[in-house]
């Protein structure tokens, strides 16, 4: 059974008043009903006078950690000296999805308020298949498209490392099985690639489902070394990674039937 660390479509951070408890439940409750793990930060441990200096810097750390931000907002959250400095730290936080609910509001409009976070769910599985040593060309599309909800396999955590071959090849495949039908499969061609064994192992694997594929070109590699995509749809990042090209990666994605 895989670690529900492998398995989050998101990590939620729940900034709440206390007072609001049971209704940030529901909340918390539908995040997860849809594969979210959501945190409704509290630790008891921290009651004691002498350890509550620890409080804000354990929040830091979380609220790092998590790609998304919920606020739970009511009267009893605008009160709350930690609500507000969550708030006010996590706008500093590049790259983080933010959302906010009206707590007050769920009591009576439950479907309305909760459906702020349906489209959290709407975005596509991505796999990221690419040579280690482009890592940090990578990083840069994996920033920008994390961000906006996107959620990337950039990797199986030390598979590549291990010694027997078939295991490994067993986990690329039920890797590459969880976002078929559903997701996509963006490759990065470079020179580095043509010379590393697992991009070409992900690539026939990738082929052999039949999987949606982008081919991204991020140097000067010829896309005719590459027979296998020389007809899909590619974007070509020798030059850097802007806006335009990533609108243009997600409307390709888009048109994708996944949702």
């Amino acid at each position: 059974m895989k670690h529900w660390e492998q398995k989050a479509n998101g990590w939620v951070f729940l900034s709440h008043s206390s007072t609001d408890y049971e209704n940030v439940k529901v909340v918390r409750n539908y995040l997860e009903e849809n594969g979210f793990s959501a945190l409704m930060f509290y630790l008891k441990c921290l009651e004691e006078n002498d350890k509550k200096d620890k409080i804000q810097e354990l929040l830091k750390w979380e609220i790092s950690a998590r790609n998304i931000f919920v606020l739970c907002d009511s009267e009893a959250a605008k009160k709350s000296k930690w609500v507000k400095w969550e708030t006010d730290y996590v706008k500093n936080q590049p790259g983080k999805i933010y959302k906010e609910i009206d707590i007050d509001k769920l009591r009576y409009q439950k479907c309305t308020q909760l459906s702020i976070l349906d489209d959290l769910m709407n975005k596509a599985t991505l796999y990221f298949s690419y040579s280690s040593k482009d890592r940090t060309k990578v990083e840069i599309v994996y920033e920008k498209l994390n961000s906006i909800g996107f959620r990337i396999f950039k990797d199986i955590p030390d598979m590549k490392k291990g010694k027997n071959n078939q295991i490994i090849q067993s986990k690329l495949h039920e890797a590459l099985q969880e976002i078929n039908g559903q997701g996509v499969v963006v490759i990065f061609l470079s020179e580095n690639a043509k010379s590393s064994p697992w991009f070409w192992k992900e690539k026939t694997v990738a082929l052999e489902q039949e999987a949606f594929i982008i081919p991204i070109r991020i140097d000067n590699v010829s896309i005719d070394e590459f027979p296998a995509f020389r007809n899909l749809q590619y974007i070509d990042m020798r030059d850097g990674v802007s806006d335009n090209q990533i609108n243009r990666l997600i409307n390709i994605i888009n048109e994708r039937d996944i949702r």
